[in-house]
């Protein structure tokens, strides 16, 4: 299938007739251009790096001045021989003077900090974690024995002894404070984030900045060899440092200042660029293959595009409507393929307006049959009327008022199509189903509807509290034979309504609760489609399936106390 492609044909075409002659010109150009770039770019790399080291010799300078301008201080020397934090507490004004003025002088430090040969510690820029030491926070400090020089810059460390950033990579300037044999003897550290050695070697390179990407950057090294930036050090493990020189071009200087070797390196792939003095005969290279690559388009394009207009012609006529067309062609390329796939399209768009067409007479039907149903209570009603007119002859005033009530019940039922329909019609019906059990009931009972005067004008689906109210009349109220009372109460709360339906009826115990509150949240549709379960399960159905899956109906009750059944609906405003 992919020999017959027409990938595969414009492939083979454009790689016989470009990849050639610009695969000479290639190598006309890194022949020559290899050789000059790699001098070039070592030679004006070498030169930026001096210049950086230059700069960070500078630094170090100003630490150094920042380090003998405390360490002259008398304030310094009186803290040193302090023996312990209670006395040296007296210098701690005097020497927050001294390094807040010092700090002037390089205003990036984050920290400086005073340690005397007795272990009392000092810190200033920052906040001293309680319970610092010598030996278990500041163990990278060089011993005395080993000190070789008066001042010396740290590995990157962490800030152990920090309250605050304790994790907070950091280097170092280190000053060795007092003369040997004296008793004013410690050490002066001037804490400085990394971010500060970034930006001094920040845009090393020519192609931009190092730390962008891995193309380009700079690894420094201890003397014994270990990583010290980037830090962590993990950023580039042993074996990758080794493979460096295979892939990368190298620069390495040795700082005498900071004791630290500095490695500049750069991805050999980034810097094979064209030489301008073999421009000219790349261009008339790649102009001549332009040219060849052109005149075969030119006839690739003419035998690729006569399927494709005829395609085009084809879905045109569709568009106008006429589906009795068929693509001809015998290709077994893409375009055939795609040929194929037109004619399935078509063949599928006839039967889809053949399903529309049935669809719409099956729902004219379903139309007819709806009103077909609304015409049965209508009947029922007339009917009832009748009823009535006898039962009034025959002065039988119970069953005309009860008559009274269930018509006008069906003549709610038949006065709308809506689904949604205003709280207040719906209080209606609930009323007029209240009057006609307060009438068949030989005890009788009270209720009470209190509505909000808000919710009245809001709207909610139609016939949710008439299957509620019967359970609470036939179930609740009807099986103690006695007269009770049932209350119907709706609040606002917020963009929620509530509806509440309480009796004073038999209740329910409390593990038959419990399992009707879950039947309610899990099996509502289930029960109500397919068990019959036509009172609180299917309003529970409509509301969830009108509403969604936050809104819908939950029971309370106690045996012998009575039941209350509480909607939760949605704000609905009149539209």
């Amino acid at each position: 299938m992919f020999r017959n492609s027409i990938f595969a044909k414009l492939l083979l075409s454009f790689l016989l007739l470009s990849t050639i002659p610009l695969m000479l010109s290639g190598l006309f150009t890194l022949s020559g251009s290899e050789r000059t770039l790699n001098e070039k770019l070592q030679r004006e790399t070498i030169n930026i790096l001096d210049q950086k080291l230059k700069t960070l010799s500078f630094y170090i300078a100003d630490m150094r001045r920042m380090g003998d301008a405390i360490a002259l201080d008398p304030n310094v020397s009186a803290f040193l021989i302090s023996p312990d934090a209670a006395a040296g507490q007296a210098f701690v004004p005097d020497l927050d003077r001294l390094l807040s003025a010092t700090h002037a002088i390089r205003p990036e430090n984050i920290g400086m900090t005073l340690i005397n040969d007795r272990g009392l510690i000092h810190a200033y820029g920052y906040e001293l974690r309680r319970g610092a030491a010598r030996q278990s926070d500041f163990h990278w400090l060089p011993a005395s024995e080993d000190k070789t020089s008066l001042y010396s810059i740290s590995q990157m460390h962490d800030r152990s002894y920090s309250a605050r950033g304790p994790a907070q990579p950091v280097f170092s300037f280190i000053r060795s404070i007092g003369n040997p044999g004296s008793e004013a003897q410690g050490v002066l550290i001037i804490d400085f984030k990394i971010e500060v050695l970034r930006d001094l070697l920040k845009n090393i390179f020519l192609m931009g900045d190092i730390y962008n990407d891995y193309a380009s950057g700079v690894i420094i090294t201890d003397r014994v060899g270990e990583i010290l930036y980037p830090y962590p050090a993990g950023l580039f493990v042993e074996e990758d440092y080794k493979r460096l020189e295979q892939n990368y071009f190298l620069i390495q200087r040795y700082d005498k200042t900071t004791d630290w070797n500095f490695t500049a390196y750069f991805l050999k792939s980034e810097l094979y660029k064209p030489i301008y003095g073999l421009r000219q005969v790349a261009y008339s290279i790649t102009i001549g293959s332009i040219v060849v690559c052109v005149i075969v388009s030119l006839i690739l394009s003419d035998r690729i595009s006569k399927p494709i207009l005829q395609l085009r012609n084809l879905m045109r006529k569709v568009g106008r409507g006429d589906f009795d067309v068929h693509y001809q062609g015998r290709s077994r390329d893409e375009i055939g393929a795609l040929g194929h796939g037109f004619n399935t399209m078509v063949s599928r768009i006839q039967d889809l307006v053949g399903q529309v067409y049935e669809e719409q007479d099956q729902k004219r039907r379903a139309e007819v049959t709806a009103m077909q149903s609304q015409i049965n209570p209508h009947f029922l009603y007339n009917t009832l009327e009748s009823i009535n007119s006898l039962a009034r002859k025959t002065k039988q005033q119970e069953i005309s008022r009860m008559i009274v009530l269930l018509g006008k019940l069906l003549r709610m039922s038949i006065s709308t199509f809506d689904d949604m329909i205003p709280i207040e019609k719906e209080a209606a019906y609930a009323r007029q189903y209240l009057e006609i059990h307060k009438l068949r009931m030989k005890e009788g009972f009270e209720y009470d509807i209190q509505l909000d005067p808000q919710l009245l004008d809001l709207y909610t689906i139609k016939w949710i509290l008439q299957p509620v109210i019967e359970n609470a009349v036939i179930h609740g109220l009807d099986p103690k034979q006695h007269a009770g009372k049932i209350e119907v109460k709706g609040w606002l709360d917020g963009d929620d309504v509530y509806i509440s339906v309480s009796d004073q009826g038999v209740g329910m115990h409390a593990e038959a609760i419990q399992q009707l509150n879950d039947d309610l949240e899990h099996r509502a549709v289930e029960l109500a489609k397919h068990h019959g379960k036509v009172g609180l399960f299917n309003v529970q159905s409509r509301i969830k399936l009108y509403f969604g899956p936050n809104y819908g109906i939950h029971a309370e009750s106690e045996r012998g106390q009575g039941m209350t059944v509480t909607f939760k609906l949605p704000r609905k405003e009149p539209t």
